[in-house]
């Protein structure tokens, strides 16, 4: 009965931990904008940017939902919110 209990104490300690590096290999790995790029976007999930109080070119991030359901990120070069102000 003690052998069961160690081994379920075991189990129990070591489960959790590799549950988590299967968290870790779903994340989606964020994939960089290039010109001419083909994009399936069928729902924006998140769109975030680099904060600045200037008018300068900052990297961002969409991230979004292709036509087949899968979680995808992009990263891409844009102008800063800043740059809204400006003429």
């Amino acid at each position: 009965m003690q052998a069961i209990t160690r081994t379920s104490l075991v189990l129990a300690l070591v489960l959790p931990f590799g549950s988590l590096n299967l968290h870790a290999a779903e994340r989606t790995l964020v994939e960089r904008y290039h010109y001419g790029m083909q994009l399936d976007v069928q729902k924006v999930l998140a769109l975030e940017e680099v904060p600045s109080s200037r008018c300068q070119v900052v990297e961002a991030r969409m991230d979004y939902l292709d036509s087949q359901g899968h979680e995808r990120s992009l990263a891409y070069l844009k102008h800063a919110k800043a740059c809204e102000n400006e003429n």
